[in-house]
């Protein structure tokens, strides 16, 4: 979904989100002023876990145009390696996958050995130290605190966010799927450190019946089966014990996938090209194509037409016979043809169809917006 299109649709109109307002437990402790279009960066406190969380949110090129619509959201943890979010939106403004805000969430210098404390549900003795036990507040912290906090921020889709983990991050959303499959929309575990936590295969065995078309990317290295120092399951076992429990259960939409050649970490970019159009597969249609049009057929579209709001928006053409509509002042899209009169705009996940008194817009998640002609133009 390109800005530019949804800039031409919206202008000027104003939509009712309904989003919740902010939890109470989470306090912004700065707010750092945006560097780049679409990065927002924050400091915020959670008085449930008495410690203070980065967040940063990366929202692709689109704005929700269509009234009430809004985006689903991925939520990375361990700050997404510094990878997740810039990824995801060159995933999401490519038509890669379907438009999504990246919400990664770290901690501050110094303090990332939080980590092992709050993605471990149960405590874990490794090495003569025992940490972890933190991931049931951990999970309050996201589903109660972050999750209302950002979709009151931003047009994110509460039915729609999709949590994302590896190594011990996999281990915590595998926990997460095991206590409420219908927490999120969408899972991406890899290398899920279930040497960790003994009972968590079972548990999500017996969690995976209730899920109700959960989309899940399950992945691990081929390297990591090589066993932990000193002795254990390896991480291969637990991608073993995670695919036979979550394999062929009709509310679970799986692709598991094993790197071949590839270590621990060396796959964690290619978790992210891959497992995200997985779990929010790009919405373009299968029958959108690009082709010059005949000029009687353009003819029919071009003009210029009016939004709801009293803005005008236009319908142009090029000397290649490509089809674009945008409003002054904003860049044009591109139209693709998806069949008679009807065209689709690349990754902003809507059609727009045509007829003799102006068109109609309509977006994947039932939206419409009218658009009356005014003249055509000669």
């Amino acid at each position: 979904m390109r800005w530019s299109f949804a800039a031409f649709v919206l202008v000027g109109l104003t939509l009712a989100l309904g989003a919740p307002a902010r939890a109470e437990p989470l306090k912004v402790v700065s707010d750092n002023p945006p560097v780049q279009p679409g990065y927002s960066r924050f400091v915020l406190h959670s008085d449930r876990i008495g410690r203070d969380f980065t967040v940063t949110v990366n929202t692709p090129g689109a704005i929700a145009f269509l009234p009430g619509q809004k985006l689903p959201a991925i939520y990375a943890l361990d700050s997404g390696y510094g990878l997740a979010g810039p990824q995801g939106v060159v995933l999401s403004n490519t038509g890669a996958m379907e438009p999504a805000i990246i919400v990664s969430v770290g901690y501050l210098p110094g303090q990332a050995l939080f980590r092992n404390t709050d993605l471990l549900h149960n405590k874990v003795t490794d090495h003569g130290a025992t940490y972890g036990g933190g991931g049931a507040a951990f999970e309050a912290f996201l589903l109660e605190d972050l999750k209302p906090f950002i979709e009151a921020k931003f047009p994110a889709d509460p039915a729609r966010s999709v949590l994302f983990g590896h190594s011990f991050g996999g281990l915590f959303a595998a926990n997460v799927f095991a206590d409420k499959p219908d927490a999120f929309y969408g899972y991406i575990i890899g290398s899920a450190s279930a040497w960790a936590d003994p009972a968590l295969i079972a548990r999500v065995a017996a969690a995976a019946p209730k899920a109700h078309g959960q989309r899940v990317y399950l992945t691990v290295g081929e390297k990591e089966g090589a066993g932990k120092p000193g002795g254990g399951s390896t991480m291969t076992d637990g991608y073993n014990g995670l695919l036979k429990a979550l394999k062929g259960q009709p509310g679970v939409i799986l692709k598991a996938q094993i790197y071949k050649s590839e270590t621990h970490l060396s796959y964690y970019p290619r978790l992210v090209t891959d497992g995200f159009p997985h779990v929010l597969p790009p919405g373009a249609p299968l029958g959108a194509y690009q082709a010059r049009l005949p000029d009687a057929t353009m003819a029919k579209y071009v003009g210029d037409y009016r939004l709801p709001d009293g803005r005008p928006f236009s319908i142009t053409t090029d000397k290649e016979g490509g089809l674009y509509g945008h409003v002054a002042g904003f860049p044009p899209i591109g139209l693709l043809q998806n069949g008679p009169d009807r065209f689709f705009t690349p990754t902003v996940d809507a059609n727009i169809t045509f007829d003799a008194t102006g068109a109609t817009l309509a977006g994947v998640d039932g939206g419409t917006m009218r658009a009356e002609r005014e003249k055509a133009k000669p």
